[in-house]
């Protein structure tokens, strides 16, 4: 995967901003897909670094860390907007 970066790390940006707009601010939306590239980013790093051939599991990771990323700064943005988070 260490010449396929940015496509690997695509997800991350469309989980991120498609978990941000289920909080429905515009903030969250912005966040949200900041962490889901931070996230995809730290997944693909972990990736490479564990030296795991490309395939469904460096996928679903990427994809996991992605919206642990995106969660984690929705859930920031709704404490600073003083909105409760959607389930």
């Amino acid at each position: 995967m260490d010449d396929h970066f940015w496509p690997s790390v695509y997800p991350g940006l469309i989980v991120g901003a498609l978990i941000g707009l289920s909080a429905g601010t515009v903030l969250a939306t912005l966040l949200g897909a900041a962490g889901g590239l931070a996230g995809a980013f730290a997944a693909f790093y972990l990736v490479n670094v564990l030296a795991i051939e490309p395939g469904l599991v460096p996928l679903a990771a990427i994809i996991i860390g992605a919206a642990a990323g995106a969660k984690l700064l929705t859930v920031i943005a709704l404490k600073l907007t003083s909105r409760a988070p959607a389930s």
